[in-house]
């Protein structure tokens, strides 16, 4: 077996990637067979269906696990249980979701080869990762990394005795890997651990005395990083300083090619070889259909409300602007089970919904929040201009998306006590309203328009235009909006639209949801 090599030397700039950047070229037709991985991972699950869209990529390696290289047999080799592994357990969005049917070359250019690389596009994949065994030196440079939600734990409150980093892991970082550098570097472990237990004995508290521990101790993690940041890791990472850092970039190299094969494509500068493209084929195959079997962990509560749009309704329950306003899940990663799989592994196993429930309360009341970035709800939202401008403007979830449409919103006479508007004063903020709209349609035909003065044009339409708009917000950050935007001071418009929010919410994740309301974090939605 050989482990992929780098073929740059130093840092490669995504705007200047050789041919074959990232690093081998295989045969994909026969990834599912004869592949085998005995690590076990939080999340995994067996096949089921799902209204989800599936990428084919992405599922062999939540069935398979990651592999640790590719022997120039074109097996895939995979990391024994004690080495690094890095699992994926859930993901949102595929590439065909961002890449155009044509000129993908141009697209390309545009995002990432631009002197300015954009991330919107590929921020709107989500891959949430289950890590083990690292040593803890290399879980800070991954904490590091912009846009990962990391919620480390057993370096932290189970220190294990056999619990140094394994000699493949060595290996793997290239460090001259003999048998006595492992001893040295097992055995001292093992000095400090016998000392860290005589302090515990002694009376020193867990915390002062986990000072003496090696950085080589085993930690586990689980991660969140858009596609996006992922590509920047291994751009960053991908070199010959960072030895601590080549097994978990030769993994992520696997992760983007076999999840990826079109993207990986772009980034070698030309078109996949014939082998790659019978995998790009086969990955294509069942992929977007409207039922799909899948790895992943789903949440029956949007399974059940798959593509259902969620109308706006005002607080006495009838619809905000007829069925114009609505909020639609498109897709998500991560269930309301991921947050308390993070961090329970620390505290035993937990199985029974007594033992959850305590542990998410207790996460909740202390504050704790990166638990709860882990799991990711994507929605689409048809919505007035000013609503989204409302919603946006805290920058607690990605945009990826959005164009106004050709409808304006009317507000209602909104039957919201003590603040209804007289029938004469709604019947004049109508047409004040229609007036606005049919003005701005002369003038924007009356510029130019081609490609460049498109946005211009956009200058002319009123804030009550119609917007559509692709949104992707982690728990935490969902309850942050929802308390902002739910206080009687925002306006009744974007009241309502959190309100559907927070009722898509309750469905998702309700232990979750019942906890925040619980601790005084969220206050419950009004009875209708």
């Amino acid at each position: 077996m050989t482990v992929i090599k780098d073929i740059d030397e130093g840092r490669c700039s995504l705007r200047q990637l050789p041919p074959d950047h990232f690093g081998f070229g295989i045969g994909m037709e026969n990834l599912f067979e004869n592949t085998k991985n005995d690590g076990a991972r939080v999340g995994f699950s067996e096949a089921r269906e799902t209204k989800r869209p599936c990428s084919l990529g992405l599922e062999f390696l939540l069935k398979k696990g990651t592999p640790k290289c590719i022997s120039e047999d074109e097996k895939l080799c995979f990391p024994g249980a004690q080495d690094l592994n890095i699992f994926l357990i859930d993901y949102a969005g595929n590439e065909d979701d961002i890449l155009p049917a044509e000129n993908a070359e141009k697209w390309f250019d545009k995002q990432l080869n631009h002197a300015l690389p954009r991330c919107s596009d590929l921020d709107r994949i989500v891959l949430l990762f289950h890590c083990k065994n690292f040593p803890i030196a290399s879980t800070v440079p991954c904490m590091l990394n912009g846009g990962a939600g990391v919620n480390e734990f057993s370096g932290r409150y189970a220190e294990l005795p056999d619990g140094s980093v394994s000699e493949a892991t060595l290996a793997d970082m290239s460090l001259t890997p003999t048998d006595a550098n492992h001893k040295l570097i097992s055995d001292f472990y093992d000095e400090r651990y016998k000392d860290y237990r005589t302090l515990i004995d002694s009376g020193v508290s867990r915390e002062l005395s986990r000072g003496i521990l090696p950085t080589s101790q085993y930690t586990e993690f689980f991660t969140r990083l858009t596609l996006f940041n992922l590509i920047k890791f291994i751009e960053f990472y991908d070199n010959e300083e960072d030895a601590l850092m080549k097994p978990v970039v030769d993994r992520m190299k696997i992760v983007f090619q076999l999840g990826f094969p079109k993207l990986y494509a772009l980034f070698k500068g030309g078109n996949l070889t014939p082998k790659e493209n019978r995998w790009e084929k086969f990955v294509t195959t069942g992929a977007n259909s409207v039922k799909n079997k899948t790895y992943r962990n789903n949440s029956d509560g949007l399974e059940d409300s798959w593509g259902k749009k969620h109308i706006v309704l005002n607080e006495d329950g009838s619809p905000l602007d007829g069925d114009k306003c609505w909020v639609k899940v498109v897709d998500y990663s991560g269930t309301e089970k991921t947050p308390h799989a993070a961090v329970g592994m620390s505290m035993g196993n937990l199985t029974s919904a007594t033992s959850i429930d305590n542990l998410v309360n207790l996460l909740i009341s202390l504050g704790h929040c990166s638990p709860f970035e882990l799991t990711t709800l994507y929605f689409e939202s048809h919505v007035p201009f000013f609503v989204f401008r409302h919603i946006i403007r805290h920058r607690t979830m990605g945009i990826y998306d959005w164009k106004f449409l050709n409808e304006v919103f009317v507000p209602g006479i909104r039957p919201e006590e003590g603040k209804a508007l007289a029938p004469d004063a709604h019947a004049t903020l109508k047409e004040y309203t229609e007036t606005a709209y049919k003005k701005s349609i002369e003038v924007q035909t009356k510029i130019a328009k081609d490609e460049h003065e498109a946005d211009v044009r956009y200058l002319t339409s009123p804030v009550s235009q119609y917007v559509r708009f692709l949104g992707r917000i982690d728990i935490h950050n969902l309850v942050h909006i929802l308390n902002l935007r739910k206080h009687p001071a925002a306006q009744f418009e974007t009241r309502m639209l959190a309100h559907t929010l927070q009722q898509i919410f309750a469905d998702w994740a309700p232990v979750i949801y019942n906890a925040f309301i619980a601790n005084n974090k969220l206050d419950a939605l009004p009875n209708k």
